[in-house]
């Protein structure tokens, strides 16, 4: 159901259980609404026979209010919680925010019900609420919000203006509440409990249509509705609304009985990570990382590159923080000699003009003149994409002083100018470079993650602007994979056949042998030497059972035969035999894995990764969800930490990267239209051969989750 607008922008709120007593929850509940300057009207309502409430007319009940409430706040103890929800929902209420946390499931689950077929949206239960400054509206009773009605801050301006959405009330307004003091410009924080109804995305998803925020922090632990998340990622793309991320908690995907490299692999967090890449959602790790990223993105231009030149009024800062940025993947690129010249004349010959800049703290004098001038020299140079000024911001004043000439330069300038201080800042200057548009940020490390923000999402734009490659089905779903055609389990040798032949998945030639006897013939007909691989579908690896023979010659097939059946007898003795693949021996390429999971939560998912027998050694691996095209598959496999590899490092010739890339879309096109009838699959190893000369699939499972026998999802 789609989000009521009534519960983020009511004309009258009702606050039910609302109490005299301001230390208690229901009386915090009502005092932060008073306070926060809601223009509409607000109903009490507790059936204690109180005349009035904290100055206003209270009410006995929700029949007794003059009007039917907009919004409801319910802080009343759970027991209670459901009855009122069913009024409220009956006499038209538009939203309501359950705060209390005791409710029975199956009391607020009857009782949600009945809203959704009322039209009434319900956030929580379980929840912190929500809290709209600029709107002058508190669902909440969060101590910050108290903090921020007894003491305004002062409003700011941005590019971009920042909302909080977070499952966890506390971490939400922790966010909010940091960024308060971090003088970010905030448009609303929005914390959504249990999640009984509301998610998340819901209102992100309302955030991004109303265009009102520009940047979206989210909290989240998990989704109740994943698959929905690419969508409304894509909505927010779309508006150039980044969306900055903190996930906590760890996925399913490696919960389940794995079969297969790629799901041994899939585990943690690989599923998110590979969905937040494909839309352009940032994921951060701590709390100063993502507030770093909100100040950046909400004040600056996008950045396509990493060009960094770094300003400083101390040598050794500027050392420290070329070694973060540096770590960070940004660049500090050596200054061209008549950009060097240029910053010479503003500073004093003993300082530095390379890259980072060391101005000495003499720039400092004359309300900072000197800086100033190395500052605007550097913003218009064209050599770099940003610019990190490290001054001392102890000195009251300092900032204040600068401030005439310094905001026009920075309105000018199309770079993210980023100041840090390696003294103690003081408040007033923190506050005086909010005040003309530009941020202080606490550390270099900060820095360095807003930098990282500003590029990769810049990046992102710039992928998206410019894609070029929609991806083309070249054939239909195969017959095989409709509901019901595959039983649950490994995959059989002839239906793995037929799915890759479908799919032009490249094998070599292979032929499945009876005996021994067989074997020879068709390894005389395809030519020596041969692979022998023992076929059953209980037994997944090949290897691990002896199940595999490479480099057999027409003189040693039958003793090779031979020695495999014992080693795979020995190894499972009640495994079922379908026969002995006999394969061409392939000659030696680069060895890669490539491979396919369902997710519980995003569904189908591609991995890439350097392997052969050590892919999960190694677990140089990245993960993306279909569909694939040419440009997304070899960015793909440039992201490998060993793509260099590929590219022909040491002299090696260059892998045939484009026929790779194919291969990614063929596999990917083979996942989407498997979704909920494969559950796993390997090819591995994939030998990519030099440019031009193509890549194979030596060996493939395939294995069917338990639930396409009734054709359902898995």
């Amino acid at each position: 159901m789609a989000l009521n607008p009534r519960l983020l922008q009511p004309r009258s709120v009702a606050v039910v259980g609302a109490s005299d007593d301001t230390g208690k929850m229901r009386g915090k509940i009502l005092r932060c609404l008073k306070d926060a300057g809601f223009r509409g009207a607000i109903y009490p309502v507790n059936p204690g026979g109180h005349e009035t409430i904290q100055g206003l007319k209270a009410y006995a009940g929700l029949q007794a209010l003059p009007e039917v409430p907009d919004l409801l706040l319910v802080g009343i103890p759970g027991a209670g919680v459901p009855a009122v929800l069913e009024e409220a929902a009956a006499l038209g209420c538009g939203g309501a925010v359950v705060f209390s946390s005791d409710v029975v499931a199956a009391d607020m689950e009857r009782a949600l019900a009945a809203a959704r077929a009322r039209g009434m949206s319900v956030l929580g239960p379980n929840t912190e609420g929500f809290y709209l400054p600029k709107a002058g509206l508190a669902a909440t009773f969060a101590h910050v919000v108290e903090e921020c009605t007894a003491h305004p801050p002062p409003p700011r301006k941005s590019l971009r203006p920042v909302a909080v959405v977070s499952q966890s009330g506390g971490i939400g307004f922790s966010l909010f509440g940091r960024g308060v003091a971090a003088h970010l410009d905030l448009h609303s924080v929005v914390t959504t409990g249990n999640e009984g109804d509301l998610e998340v995305l819901d209102f992100i998803e309302h955030l991004v249509d109303g265009g009102e925020a520009g940047v979206i922090l989210l909290f989240i632990e998990g989704l109740k509705d994943a698959r929905r998340f690419a969508a409304v990622a894509a909505k927010a793309a779309a508006k150039q609304v980044p969306i900055v991320v903190m996930k906590v908690g760890r996925s399913e995907a490696g919960q389940r009985a794995a079969v297969s490299h790629t799901a041994h692999l899939a585990g943690a967090d690989a599923a998110y990570d590979a969905v937040f890449e494909r839309h352009g959602v940032l994921r951060v790790f701590d709390a100063e990382e993502m507030l770093a990223a909100a100040a950046a993105l909400s004040l600056f231009p996008f950045m396509q590159d990493g060009r960094t030149a770094v300003v400083t009024t101390s040598g050794g800062a500027g050392g420290w923080a070329a070694d973060l940025l540096s770590a960070q993947g940004l660049t500090l690129p050596a200054l061209s000699p008549q950009l060097q010249q240029e910053l010479l004349q503003h500073m004093p010959a003993y300082g530095s003009p390379g890259n980072p800049v060391d101005t000495t703290v003499a720039v400092m004098e004359h309300k900072g003149k000197g800086m100033l001038g190395v500052i605007a020299a550097l913003a218009r140079s064209g050599e770099v994409d940003a610019v990190l000024v490290n001054m001392g911001l102890g000195t009251k004043g300092r900032v204040a002083g600068m401030a005439p000439e310094l905001k026009p330069l920075l309105e000018s300038s199309a770079l993210p100018v980023l100041f840090h201080s390696h003294i103690t800042p003081s408040a007033e200057n923190l506050g005086a470079l909010a005040d003309i548009g530009t941020h202080g940020f606490p550390s270099f490390r900060a820095c360095a993650a807003a930098l990282d923000a500003l590029r990769r999402y810049g990046q992102f734009q710039q992928r998206r602007a410019q894609a070029s490659d929609a991806v083309t089905r070249t054939v239909q779903p195969s017959p095989l994979l409709r509901p019901g055609r595959l039983q649950p389990g490994v995959l059989g040798e002839a239906d793995t056949r037929g799915l890759l032949a479908h799919y032009k998945v490249p094998v070599p030639p292979s032929t499945l042998a009876q005996n021994a006897e067989d074997a020879l013939t068709a390894a005389r007909d395809m030519g020596f030497p041969v692979v022998l691989k023992i076929q059953s579908p209980d037994i997944a690896h090949k290897t691990e059972a002896g199940g595999v023979e490479l480099h057999v010659q027409a003189d040693s097939l039958k003793e090779a035969h031979a020695r495999l059946m014992g080693n795979v007898k020995r190894h499972a003795p009640t495994a079922r035999i379908e026969g002995v693949q006999v394969q061409k021996m392939m000659p030696p390429g680069h060895e890669l894995v490539v491979g396919l999971v369902n997710d519980v939560d995003f569904g189908p998912l591609v991995m890439l990764g350097f392997g052969g027998i050590y892919v999960e050694v190694l677990k140089d691996v990245v993960f993306a969800p279909p569909p694939i095209g040419r440009a997304e598959a070899l960015r793909m496999i440039d992201s490998l930490k060993a793509s260099a590899i590929l590219k022909g490092a040491r002299g090696r010739p260059e892998a045939d990267l484009e026929a790779l890339a194919d291969f990614l879309g063929a596999v990917a096109q083979l996942a989407a239209d498997g979704d909920g009838v494969i559950d796993q699959a390997d090819f591995n190893p994939v030998l990519v051969y030099p440019k031009g000369q193509g890549v194979v699939a030596v060996d493939a499972l395939v294995s069917v989750g338990a639930g396409a026998k009734e054709g359902q999802h898995v």
